[in-house]
């Protein structure tokens, strides 16, 4: 018979923020988000229970029943990591895991329980390790997933374990939510007076489907072990990282560059086994007299170049102040992407993209890549909306973009500057334009442009010539139809 083990972490959002030795541990501490268009109660430590609050309740509530409240919002990126950690985690237990976001894990222990003396030393196992990592933990073990659920959530005991064939008895005096329905569904049963899935048991099934529909059937089905409902395990995400630790302490550059050397060769070798890339990589250095200093670098498109990523540590390495020495070491790539291959083409144009991501790498990580910028094209009719400045590592994807239909100026100026007129006209036969004089030679215009109605300050309708003069540059001008005085700015210049 097929056995389940499920593991709730109830406090998963406080368990990441508070440790041990922890000040708010001792005062009223929440965790709050955005629900419902106001910020409310998620999760609460013992001392914020004490005080009176709940989870649920609003935060100008919260703090007018505890003034000395301490909140922090819910991180969920941080959340959703620590979980697929433990996931990770979790194989030690058991080959087939499978999350429950956002703060459950089931296990197919089938087979496995044995290994450790039994199923209640198995949880207990479990929730030693767990304990061990500052993670408070309830664990249910049942036959099916839907019952080691309701009994890890709803009994009282940290370590519930139904028997195997036992799963209805077990079950007889959880509420309703231990079958996880919907909230309508469960207030429509209890108005009937049905509190417990005990009682939802005794009565047949054609009976309550008639009344409640037959999702209510089915998810009682599922808990009973009447219809299938398996733990479908998920391989957690390759992890590509390598890690070194050494009997003594070092501190000298070259030895440095050594270790680092080693583990890039372990993880670019993996990356290029599996033709991925990473756009980042993080060396975590452990000095024994000041803890652990990571070193981050950057590339302008995934690279698993071992070369590459030497070169461009060596400025952090340089950097890093190392006194007494340091004895651990981890190197841990990110962002991964595939990396398609592609053809050797005669005209050097894939070359010359590759230097260009190398030189934005080299900048990026000296300057900061958001201090590198390029410019991506946006579809628009208005030339100062046709492009938008971006990282110049920004993975967006390019728009479908269509070229103006009328030629535009090299240089574009997005605030254009007012002409002095010395001889009006349409265009105006001789300027000033930065304390030089011009006189046209010829025009080509007007070419109308309206505004973007459905955009916030698209604009107002404006008219732009393309002006020759006669000393030689060519200028694109613009002016407002309709004005009284017809003013003219200078709004960029022509190769």
């Amino acid at each position: 018979m097929r056995r389940v083990l499920y593991i709730w972490l109830p406090q998963l959002p406080l368990d990441l923020r508070i440790r041990k030795q922890d000040p708010r541990l001792e005062a009223p501490f929440a965790i709050i988000s955005e629900i419902k268009n106001a910020w409310r109660i998620t999760h609460l430590n013992e001392t914020g229970k004490q005080a009176g609050l709940t989870p649920g309740l609003s935060l100008p509530d919260a703090r007018a029943i505890c003034p000395t409240l301490l909140t922090e919002p819910s991180d969920r990126t941080r959340e959703d990591a620590l979980l697929r950690a433990l996931w990770r985690w979790a194989d030690t237990l058991s080959p087939w895991v499978s999350p429950d976001p956002p703060d459950g894990l089931f296990l197919d222990i089938t087979g496995c329980a044995h290994l450790f003396g039994g199923e209640k030393e198995m949880g207990e196992f479990a929730q030693t390790r767990l304990s061990d990592m500052q993670i408070t933990s309830n664990i249910g073990i049942a036959d099916t997933k839907t019952a080691a659920w309701a009994l890890a959530r709803y009994c009282s005991t940290d370590i519930q374990i139904a028997r195997a064939g036992q799963t209805k008895e077990a079950l007889s005096h959880v509420p309703l939510e231990g079958l996880r329905l919907e909230p309508k569904l469960s207030s429509d049963l209890r108005r009937t007076g049905l509190k417990t899935i005990g009682q939802l048991s005794d009565i047949k099934s054609a009976e309550l489907s008639r009344r409640f529909g037959l999702s209510l059937t089915k998810s009682l089905s599922t808990a009973l072990g009447y219809a299938p409902d398996p733990v479908s395990p998920k391989s957690a995400d390759t992890l590509y990282a390598a890690r070194m630790t050494l009997p003594d302490p070092i501190g000298f550059k070259d030895d440095l560059k050594h270790v680092l050397e080693r583990l890039t060769a372990s993880v670019c070798k993996r990356l290029e086994a599996d033709a991925k890339g990473a756009r980042r990589y993080y060396l975590t250095v452990r000095c024994v007299d000041t803890g652990d200093h990571t070193l981050q670098i950057g590339f302008a498109r995934p690279s698993y170049e071992q070369a590459a990523i030497m070169q461009q540590f060596e400025r952090p390495l340089e950097e890093l102040k190392i006194e007494f020495g340091a004895d651990w070491f981890r190197l841990k790539a990110a962002h991964i992407e595939p990396i398609q291959p592609f053809q050797i083409s005669l005209d050097q144009h894939k070359q010359a993209e590759d230097d260009t991501s190398r030189v934005i790498s080299t900048l990026g990580n000296r300057l900061g890549f958001d201090r590198v910028r390029q410019f991506m094209p946006v579809q628009s009719h208005l030339p100062e909306r046709e492009f938008v400045q971006v990282e110049a590592i920004d993975r967006r994807e390019v728009v479908i973009w269509h070229a103006a239909p009328r030629e535009r100026p090299i240089r574009l100026f997005n605030q254009p500057e007012r002409l002095v007129i010395l001889e009006p006209g349409r265009p105006p036969k001789r300027f000033q334009w930065r304390k030089s004089v011009y006189s046209t030679y010829k025009a080509k215009g007007p070419e109308r442009l309206s505004s973007e109605w459905w955009q916030e300050g698209g604009g107002a309708v404006r008219d732009y010539w393309q002006v020759q003069t006669e000393s030689g540059p060519r200028f694109w001008l613009l002016t407002y139809p309709g004005s009284d005085e017809p003013v003219w700015y200078f709004a960029g210049r022509f190769p």
